[in-house]
This record gives C-alpha cells, sequence and structure tokens, in this order.
C-alpha cells in the first residue's frame, strides 16, 4: 500500500513539472487527479514520505503513465501549476486555514483574469480542493508539515506581489489637480491690425543694340545704335470677397540713331498706357466690372525717314471706357483674364489741329466719339523656368469700322539682372483711323483709297532687367 500511495505522489510531482510545456489539457485529466489525491488524502493508511531517492524509483513509470494521460485525453493541454502545493515541501498555508474557517472559496493565487471572478471557474475550484486536502493532511500527517507560509516568503523565493489584490487609490485627476503648478497668466492686449489687400509689383529694363561697320567694309553699312527703355508697375487690390481692382502702368520709350538720320535720334518704340479694372464678384470665376484705359505717346514720331510729324504727347490720346463681365482663369503657370463688354466708349483726341485729319477727325474738330462692343484678353504663361510670355489682345469695332491690337513678349531671363526680349505687335485697322492722306477738302486721296491696313512691328534685344 505505502508503495502505491508513492507512486500517487509521485504522479503528481511529475505532473507539476510538466505543467510548464504544454498549453491545454482537458479537465478530466485534472479531475482524474483529483480523485486520486481525495482518495489517497483521506486513506488511513497513507504515508508520506519525502525520501527524494525513494521517490526517483518510480519517476521513469509515471512519465510513462502521464503520456498514456495526454493520448487519451487528445490535447494538448497540460496538469494545472497549482498542484505544487501538494508535493512541495510541507508548509502550513493561510489560505488553507482561511477557508476552512470561513467557508468561501478563496482566490489563490490571486486572480488576474476576469473568468477568475466566476464560481464556475475550473482553476477556482482546483484551489478549492487542494485546500480541502491539505487541510485534511494538517490534520492527518501534522509531522510533514515543519515549514510556514511567512518561512516561505522569508527566504524571497515567492513573489509577494502576486498575492495582494489590487485596490484602488486616489483617482489620477485628483493627484494632477494636487500637484498642479501655479500657473501665471500674463496680461497681453491684443492689437487688432486692418489687413492689407493691396499687392504691388514692378518691372524695369534697358536694352541696347550696336553695330559697327569700317568705311571699306565690303558690302558697305551704317554704324548704328539702339536703346529701348521698358517700365511696368502693377498695382492690384482684392479684398478676398466681393471687390478687385487692377491698374496697370505701361512705358516704352526706345531709340535708334545713325549718321544719316535727320533728325539723328528716331523712336522706335513710344508707349503710354494706364489701364485700371474693377471689378465686383458675381459668380464663379465671373466679375462684373468696369474698365478705363488711357493710351497716348511720351516722345514725338516721324513718317518714316521723313522730318513729318505723325504723333505726339497727347496726339493722340486714347480714353476708352467699358461695362462687361470679367472672367479670371488661375492656374499653375498660367494666368490671365478675359474682358467682355458688351458697351464701350471711345474717345479719339489730338491736340494739334494739323494733325487730326489723320486719326480719322472732321477738320476744325480736336476729337471724335465711338460706340461698339469690345474684348480685351490678357494672360502670362511661365513657358519654362526662365522663360515667360505675356500677351494681350484688344478688339473694339463701332460697326462700321475695326481695329484689332495683338501684343507678345517673351522674355528669356539669364540672371536677376540681365535677360533677352522679343516683341512682336501685329496690328489690324481700317483705313479711316490711320496713317490716311486726305486732300485739302476732307477727301481721301487717290493712294489712300484702300479699306484696310495691316501693319507689325519686331524687335529682339538684350540688356538689363530687374523685378521689384
Amino acid at each position: 500500500m505505502r508503495k502505491f500511495n508513492l507512486s500517487i505522489i509521485s504522479l503528481l510531482m511529475a505532473g507539476s513539472v510538466w505543467a510548464n510545456m504544454a498549453h491545454r489539457i482537458s479537465i478530466q485529466i485534472d479531475d482524474y487527479i483529483m480523485s486520486k489525491v481525495s482518495e489517497e488524502l483521506t486513506s488511513d493508511s497513507i504515508v508520506m514520505s519525502r525520501n527524494d531517492s525513494i521517490i526517483a524509483q518510480y519517476t521513469d513509470s509515471l512519465s510513462s503513465f502521464v503520456e498514456q494521460l495526454y493520448q487519451s485525453a487528445g490535447t494538448a493541454k497540460m496538469p494545472s501549476p497549482y498542484y505544487f502545493r501538494l508535493f512541495g515541501p510541507g508548509t502550513l498555508y493561510n489560505s488553507v486555514l482561511s477557508q476552512n474557517m470561513s467557508g468561501d472559496i478563496i482566490e489563490e493565487p490571486t486572480p488576474t483574469l476576469p473568468s477568475l471572478g466566476d464560481s464556475e471557474d475550473s482553476q477556482l475550484q482546483l484551489s478549492e480542493a487542494i485546500n480541502e486536502k491539505l487541510a485534511q493532511a494538517y490534520v492527518q500527517r501534522p509531522q510533514l508539515f515543519s515549514t510556514t507560509q511567512s518561512d516561505v516568503m522569508s527566504g524571497g523565493k515567492l513573489r509577494s506581489d502576486l498575492q495582494k489584490k489590487v485596490s484602488e487609490d486616489v483617482k489620477l485627476s485628483k493627484k494632477v489637480a494636487e500637484a498642479a503648478p501655479e500657473v501665471k497668466v500674463e496680461v497681453v492686449e491684443a492689437v487688432a491690425a486692418r489687413p492689407n489687400f493691396w499687392k504691388f509689383k514692378g518691372n524695369g529694363g534697358l536694352q541696347f543694340t550696336q553695330s559697327y561697320f569700317s568705311k571699306n567694309w565690303y558690302q558697305g553699312g551704317e554704324n548704328n545704335y539702339s536703346m529701348l527703355a521698358l517700365l511696368t508697375l502693377d498695382a492690384n487690390y482684392n479684398n478676398q470677397r466681393k471687390i478687385q481692382w487692377d491698374n496697370r502702368f505701361e512705358a516704352q520709350l526706345g531709340f535708334q540713331t545713325s549718321e544719316s538720320n535727320s533728325p539723328k535720334f528716331r523712336p522706335t518704340s513710344n508707349l503710354l498706357r494706364l489701364t485700371s479694372n474693377l471689378g465686383i464678384k458675381a459668380i464663379g470665376n465671373w466679375n462684373y466690372s468696369a474698365q478705363l484705359q488711357l493710351q497716348s505717346q511720351p516722345y514725338v514720331s516721324f513718317n518714316g525717314s521723313s522730318k513729318e510729324i505723325v504723333g505726339d504727347f497727347l496726339s493722340p490720346l486714347y480714353v476708352r471706357s467699358s461695362i462687361g463681365m470679367d472672367y479670371n482663369i488661375k492656374k499653375k503657370r498660367f494666368t490671365g483674364k478675359l474682358h467682355l463688354a458688351p458697351l464701350s466708349y471711345v474717345i479719339t483726341y489730338v491736340k494739334v489741329d494739323s494733325r487730326v485729319t489723320r486719326y480719322g477727325i472732321d477738320p476744325g474738330h480736336n476729337s471724335k466719339h465711338e460706340w461698339g462692343p469690345n474684348v480685351d484678353f490678357t494672360f502670362d504663361y511661365k513657358i519654362a523656368k526662365n522663360i515667360s510670355w505675356h500677351s494681350r489682345f484688344y478688339w473694339f469695332s463701332n460697326f462700321k469700322l475695326t481695329r484689332i491690337e495683338n501684343e507678345h513678349t517673351i522674355n528669356f531671363t539669364v540672371n536677376k539682372y540681365i535677360s533677352a526680349k522679343l516683341f512682336m505687335y501685329p496690328r489690324f485697322e481700317d483705313a479711316k483711323y490711320y496713317n490716311i492722306k486726305r486732300n485739302a477738302d476732307g477727301s481721301l486721296a487717290d493712294d489712300s483709297a484702300r479699306e484696310t491696313y495691316w501693319m507689325f512691328k519686331e524687335f529682339l534685344s538684350l540688356g538689363l532687367n530687374y523685378d521689384f
């Protein structure tokens, strides 16, 4: 009988060793082992021995028996490690005494999973059963238990923190409130600054061309110099809500000199133009708009190589006003504005009486007035990093005569201060508007009977350039 008891004890010790090698064991194996423990611990013939040399004789056979239990269970679960208290050094555990004196299930060890709060939990049932068998052993074989739980804990082999239940302490919010440092808030007076809706920019350039021919040059030639000064200023207002007001001032003045010129300086480019466009947002990219444009020239101009003066400051002066709608285009590299005016009013003024007939003004008058629709389209396109294209298209008609202007300026930027410019200016104008010869009575001369004129101007220059 003693050998049988030792076999049961060795079997249970082997089960505790195998408890750390698998993840699951069926509850039937636990029940079977506990039934054997209950049967033998309550038997009067049980003899507990702590002689390791005797227990070692049965280790091989017990290991084989445990393997048979695993195979019969058909699962990878291993026995519970809670069996340790049955087969470790004989120790008087507090939980055993507490359970028998209170009659409650002692959650030993302290549960760390929500499922341990369920009275049907198999681990709680197993812990209760072990406590009951240990209590019986304390009564029937007290000589086997020479160590207390306090002795085991003082040895430092078990983690005491796992035996303590987690209890609520002071809430974190209270701790933070108590430890919060005193915050000193400096009162700063707020200053409301009115936003600036104006944007200013400009561009200035000075272009030069020089040609030299020796007196014995085989093809002949004449020394000449040319210069072109350009200035563009923009002042735009946009409150990002309803009102947009764009203003642009353009000035061009170019000269060419040669030994045979008379006068020596002759203008090649001669322009003063101020354009102002006021828009009120309508819907989407459309604005209701009103446009005003003033155009004249700063210097006298001559008819070809002759000394006949055909233009001067305020001779002529064009005043163009229109009411319509604008469509704004804004892309990554392309910006433009299309102005459509079903109603426009154009005044042409010439202060010198001898030149009035050249611009279609009746003799004895210094101005004329015209009504009609017009279209004005301007855009800027960034062709490449150092190449940009600015264009302006203008069309006007008084239902009898037509004027079309189409200006193109392509800038080739070398660096911040040096650039090249290509300027092309095709123009279409009815005969009664420009360069017309008349008889003394105001009638057209024979060589001016043509209906229309196509004109074209172009220059390419290299020089200084600066954006500001």
